[in-house]
């Protein structure tokens, strides 16, 4: 498995699928959420506006003429005033779940709105971890800010060692999507 922490917001990096945590009390979506809302015309802001998404429910939305992120799941979570280190856990441990269950075996999270400053980055680090390695994943993205994706890499290869996985794991940090990359000739 390929692991990698993207310091560039999603909607740089189109055709892929992308796991979206949306919080319920919030309207219009906030950070990252807000971002791909603005992309996608105020389709998020419309589910949550006509209730159709439910806490226990993931969406899966696709459409292969969009741009940005052709396969979304929209991963709802209740409240942004209680989300703890449990709670982004259990969001993890749910949407590897899911996305493994629909074939995905390349996908792409928007971590950046489940950690709070207050989380301890080697907890929140253990829990993303432990909930990938019981799927055989071939490449996961992680999109947040640059210093989040430094710590969380670090914190990987201290929990890597504990968890002794069967199948060999690479973490890489990515500061710019892969069409600005040079190609080589």
């Amino acid at each position: 498995m390929k692991i990698l922490a993207c310091a560039y917001p999603p909607d740089w990096a189109p055709r892929e699928t992308l796991a979206l945590p949306v919080f319920l009390d919030q309207l219009p979506p906030r950070g990252l959420a807000g971002r791909i809302d603005f992309r996608l015309n105020g389709l998020v802001s419309g589910l949550i506006l006509e209730q159709l998404l439910n806490k226990d429910d993931p969406w899966l939305g696709l459409n292969p003429e969009r741009m940005v992120a052709p396969e979304l799941l929209l991963v709802p979570i209740e409240s942004h005033e209680q989300l703890d280190l449990a709670r982004s856990e259990r969001w993890f441990s749910k949407t590897a779940d899911k996305l493994f269950a629909a074939g995905a075996r390349s996908f792409s999270l928007a971590l950046q709105d489940l950690y709070r400053p207050e989380f301890p980055v080697r907890e929140f680090a253990g829990g993303l971890l432990r909930s990938l390695l019981g799927h055989e994943f071939e490449v996961v993205k992680f999109y947040t800010d640059l210093e989040l994706a430094e710590k969380l890499l670090q914190e990987f290869n201290r929990w890597l060692y504990h968890y002794q996985s069967k199948t060999p794991v690479e973490f890489m940090r990515k500061d710019y999507p892969e069409v600005f990359e040079a190609k080589e000739p």
